[in-house]
């Protein structure tokens, strides 16, 4: 060891330089010393863990408000999704709807429809004949002035003793203005008839009404 004053080499374990009587380095020097550098260190040491814990915490800090935020983006997004979706759902049902209630609307105001001759009934009539052989037989039947313009169909089959006078073809007619629908026979009868066999149909063939007239057989008008 090395006096710090005088310069003169001593032994390690000297306390006193052996030429000048100087202490070298004492114990206590060298444990402050030592001391004094741990102490240091440990501050330097300390500080510099302090940093990392707080680099540490800025950073989770960060992470866990980037989460935070990217979780409520999704959350907005998805909800408004879901609502757009629900929208049109509502709104295709309402529509379904608005849909089902124009067809039964529909449906409930139209009209069933009806045959305007619908419930036509033979009310009465009468028959005429000339007293001349070449005088044809008519045959006017009422069904009622509501009837009146309406197109149907007639036929007229006339009989003596159970035998047919004629053949009694379907005829078109239109109902008149007083409620009527008058026909004579194609040709005059060889016979006065004893029997007349009446059907109205409608315009398209479908019978509305029927009735059987016994007849006397001789000239002139008569009423049933």
């Amino acid at each position: 060891m090395i006096c710090p004053e005088c310069g003169e080499e001593n032994q390690d374990s000297a306390k006193f330089c052996k030429k000048c009587g100087t202490s070298l380095t004492p114990v206590s020097t060298i444990k402050n010393d030592f001391n004094s550098n741990n102490s240091q260190s440990s501050v330097a040491s300390s500080a510099s863990g302090g940093d990392n814990k707080n680099l540490i915490i800025i950073c989770l800090t960060i992470i866990i408000c980037a989460v935070l935020i990217a979780g409520g983006f999704m959350f907005l997004s998805n909800g408004s999704s879901n609502n757009g979706a629900s929208d049109s759902v509502n709104l295709a049902d309402y529509s379904d709807n608005q849909n089902e209630d124009i067809n039964t609307s529909t449906t409930e105001s139209e009209p069933v429809a009806k045959s305007s001759t619908a419930g036509m009934e033979i009310l009465s009539g009468t028959f005429s004949t000339g007293s001349s052989a070449s005088d044809k037989t008519y045959c006017s039947v009422y069904v009622g002035e509501q009837y009146s313009g309406e197109n149907v169909k007639i036929s007229v089959l006339y009989s003596y003793g159970g035998s047919n006078l004629n053949q009694g073809n379907i005829v078109p007619k239109t109902v008149s203005s007083d409620g009527y629908i008058s026909v004579p026979t194609a040709n005059a009868l060889d016979y006065y008839p004893d029997h007349a066999h009446i059907t109205i149909y409608d315009s398209d063939g479908k019978v509305l009404d029927t009735q059987d007239v016994s007849m006397i057989d001789e000239p002139g008008s008569q009423s049933f």
